[in-house]
């Protein structure tokens, strides 16, 4: 069984350049930090996996507007209104499927308030389909030379062996869900997903082999051809 990717030192929140990696993998710094200070200050008897889900979104909304000066958040942004920029509107709800959904964060640009990023938070494995409704919100900009990037970040509390599998299961049923809706889009482009997982906390509930994992998904529209696959701690495309 392989081990565990080994964890990348962050950069200096100061050099920190809100592009898609640096984004992603402060996703995992911030989960890190919030199960840490949830199991110092939090009900002991849980762990983050069981935590309130307002407590994961502000976290990270504020850990990253506070990383990326250039980014500013919103809280449980309707679909219906995702942007109001001078080029274009998008309506999401038909790519999420319903007409009230609200994105947990969303990310904007500081000074012209245009969406840059949306990101869905989620526990346990059961995330397909929150997986095909972002796939699907990228490609609704199938149109346009701007991209357009979502995170699907999930907790989920595994033994490290479990854990290897599940994600390995993920990345083949959300690589099956691009390939479906690259067939749909122009030549020229394509919906490229990556991810990074890291181990942010122990588990209050059998601690001796359980642990808790955070897994972030980037799924960005590009306008030029990317590799399928790539590994499990560095990307999955």
């Amino acid at each position: 069984m392989d081990r565990m990717p080994p964890r990348e030192k962050m950069p200096d929140i100061a050099t920190l350049r809100a592009d898609r990696s640096a984004i992603r993998k402060s996703i995992l710094e911030v989960l890190k930090q919030t199960a840490d200070s949830y199991a110092l200050h939090g009900d002991p008897n849980t762990d983050l996996r069981d935590a309130p889900e307002y407590l994961i979104n502000v976290n990270l909304a504020q850990g990253l507007a506070a990383a990326f000066p250039t980014l500013r958040f919103r809280l449980e942004h309707p679909a219906s209104t995702y942007e109001h920029s001078a080029r274009q509107t998008v309506d999401a709800r038909a790519a999420v499927g319903k007409d009230a959904a609200r994105f947990d964060v969303v990310l904007l640009n500081r000074q012209t308030g245009v969406p840059r990023y949306i990101i869905e938070v989620k526990r346990g494995i059961k995330i397909i389909g929150d997986a095909e409704r972002i796939i699907s919100i990228a490609a609704l900009d199938s149109g346009r030379r701007r991209w357009r990037h979502g995170y699907l970040v999930t907790i989920i509390r595994r033994t490290e062996s479990d854990m290897l599998d599940k994600v390995a299961q993920l990345v083949s049923a959300i690589g099956a869900l691009r390939a479906t809706k690259n067939a749909q889009l122009p030549d020229h482009q394509h919906v490229v997903v990556k991810h990074d997982f890291m181990r942010i906390g122990e588990a209050r509930q059998d601690p001796d082999s359980k642990a808790i994992f955070g897994v972030v998904f980037q799924v960005s529209l590009v306008d030029r051809k990317a590799p399928d696959i790539e590994q499990a701690g560095d990307s999955l495309e």
